[in-house]
């Protein structure tokens, strides 16, 4: 019979839970894809690597890290009994201590008053209208200046008292150093919330479920000069909420653990004070696991139910979304393309809103990778740490879910790319990771608006996610199996000739093999040895290329062609590497081949 060929796209990721027949019909999809991502641009790229933020932990020693988030030109970072601050990751400050410093003159207050009379004080020059102060233990934020010797705050003092410090919430650096430390005991898996407010990076709030809710303000002068503040919100804030978020120009925690199944919201536009008349609670009765903003409204997921709240400027209104699906994590909770995802009993799950006002949809979106849930995640989840991210810019959901006592290596995740398919259809394309120890994880933005990301083991380090060519130094293993294909006609035997790849490279890379294996990996008859595909390089663009490094003259997607051996009903080929040569992006292959007889 005449040589015959067919081409291949690769779409639709991993697919674990289709018949055989189906999958005849969807060739471009994977029964193995682990260490690639579904492109945006179509295809499958290996993944990027990690690199170390900085030559040092973050403790100076091994203390796992239990919170990050970039802020203020660097990043906080949570771990042991304390809270640090890198700009570089090669030296930490530690931030969580008394960073009140006194003022000029002493002054005196009275119990249920809000004015503070000054002696030999000097208002006017060094407050302002704002500032954070503490006087006999009070704290409170400045709402008028009158004079130098007259000021009133944002709440009633509770008690008398006269010849006392008056105390600005600052420290420089060497202020700093020697202030005295606020133990955070036993921090464990913090979340953080930024309040944009009036201050230059806005003011950062951090919960553990143990300790007070946590204030942090980091300010930069154009000269360099960096100013701390820190504080424990005490202003009838619950004292142990696990979950914080902003909503409704409120601080909104909930998880404390007297009150698991409450949400409290502090005094709209003051994040810091519960006590106010637009602050309140909220009893759910159910234990919350996480809390989410979403739209105009707050989505509390509990374990067995999901609600929403709004209405805060005036009478909260509180209405189901659901009764019978829970949330199995809060760390699992991201927004993404307009949607949460969240991670439910029976696998992934979108909020989305729909045409209909105050409309909420439940969705599934993983049902093709479910076999990973019920054998890898569920059967374990007493012993996994669940983190997750959005990579904004690829349009991407990263789940993570950490097995304590198991080494970074065998470490896997989930990672779920939101596209638009050939046929026009909205989907997630999912695939595995091995090898990243993320255990906490961040996304965000620096102070030029560029994306960053974070992760870390329980090493004490803290990693840059998605960067780099290999695992901090170790090789990417990466993996994309093909169903067993059948070219339309699984009656008929036949001899492989050969295999074009489509293959973009981003570098110069030459680890690359393909494996050809016929009849559904029959071990009755003869399978031919893996063989390389060839050395790949980036193609010369103009302004970027680099003299010695890129190829001159190289297609953007070049085609490796592969000789093949052998024949069968069906095959299907591996295309694997290991090594720290840069990603590549398979977008398809084309197979030449002659048709046999029927047998």
């Amino acid at each position: 019979m005449a040589e015959q060929g067919i081409s291949i796209n690769c779409e639709g990721g991993l697919d674990l839970v289709s018949s055989t027949a189906l999958l005849f019909r969807t060739p471009g999809v994977a029964q193995r894809l682990n260490n690639f991502e579904s492109s945006i641009h179509g295809g499958y790229r290996r993944i990027n690597g990690y690199t170390k933020f900085g030559s040092s932990t973050v403790t100076g020693s091994s203390n796992q890290v239990e919170g990050i988030f970039a802020y203020a030109k660097g990043v906080i970072a949570c771990a042991g009994s304390n809270i640090y601050y890198s700009t570089n990751g090669n030296s930490w400050t530690q931030i969580n201590k008394d960073t009140y410093q006194n003022k000029t003159g002493t002054v005196a207050v009275s119990s249920g008053s809000a004015t503070i009379t000054g002696s030999s004080t000097t208002f006017t020059s060094e407050f302002a209208v704002g500032d954070d102060i503490k006087i006999n233990g009070e704290q409170f934020l400045v709402l008028s200046i009158t004079n130098n010797t007259t000021m009133t705050v944002d709440g009633n003092f509770a008690a008398s008292a006269s010849s006392q410090n008056i105390k600005l919430n600052g420290a420089t650096a060497s202020q700093l150093n020697s202030g005295s430390a606020i133990s955070r005991g036993s921090q464990s898996l913090c979340e953080f919330t930024l309040y944009e407010g009036n201050k230059q990076y806005g003011k950062l709030y951090v919960s553990d479920g143990i300790n007070k809710v946590a204030e942090i303000v980091i300010e930069v002068t154009n000269a360099g000069v960096y100013t701390y503040s820190f504080k424990e919100v005490n202003r009838s804030a619950p004292t142990d909420p696990d979950f914080i978020t902003l909503f409704s120009e409120r601080l909104i925690v909930a998880g404390q653990s007297n009150n698991p199944q409450q949400v409290a919201y502090s005094t709209r536009l003051v994040p810091e004070n519960f006590t106010g008349s637009s602050a309140g609670t909220v009893d759910v009765g159910d234990q919350i696991v996480g809390i989410k903003s979403f739209r105009n409204k707050l989505i509390i997921f509990c374990k067995n139910s999901i609600y929403q709240l709004s209405g805060l400027d005036g009478t909260p209104v509180l209405s189901s979304v659901t009764k019978n699906i829970g949330c199995v994590s809060g760390k699992t909770i991201q927004e993404i393309g307009g949607d949460l995802i969240f991670l439910s009993p029976d696998g992934l799950r979108t909020i989305a809103g729909t045409a209909r006002i105050d409309d909420i949809e439940l969705g599934s979106i993983s049902r093709k990778v479910l076999p990973i849930f019920r054998d890898d995640i569920f059967p374990n989840i007493s012993t996994l740490t669940f983190s997750s991210m959005v990579i904004r810019e690829k349009s991407q959901y990263r789940l993570f879910y950490y097995k304590n006592g198991t080494g970074d290596i065998s470490q896997k995740g989930l990672l779920g790319t939101f596209k638009i398919s050939s046929q026009g259809v909205p989907l997630y394309e999912w695939s595995e990771c091995t090898g990243i120890g993320a255990r906490m994880t961040h996304s965000g933005f620096d102070e030029d608006n560029n994306e960053v990301y974070f992760h870390a083991s329980t090493d004490g380090f803290i990693y840059q996610h998605d960067t780099g060519n290999n695992f901090n130094g170790s090789n990417i293993a990466a993996e994309y199996k093909t169903p067993d294909l059948d070219y339309g006609d699984s009656g008929v035997r036949k001899t492989l000739y050969y295999c074009k790849t489509s293959i973009r490279a981003e570098g110069a890379n030459d680890n690359l093999k393909l494996l050809c294996r016929y009849d559904f990996d029959d071990n009755n008859i003869p399978q031919p040895a893996e063989t390389n595909i060839g050395t790949l390089a980036s193609p010369a663009l103009f302004g970027v290329a680099v003299f010695g490094a890129a190829l001159f003259g190289q297609t953007l997607y070049p085609q490796q062609k592969t000789n093949l051996v052998g024949s069968g009903f069906t095959n299907n080929f591996t295309i694997s590497s290991t090594g720290n040569a840069s990603p590549y992006t398979i977008s398809g292959f084309y197979v030449d081949f002659i048709p046999g007889g029927r047998i």
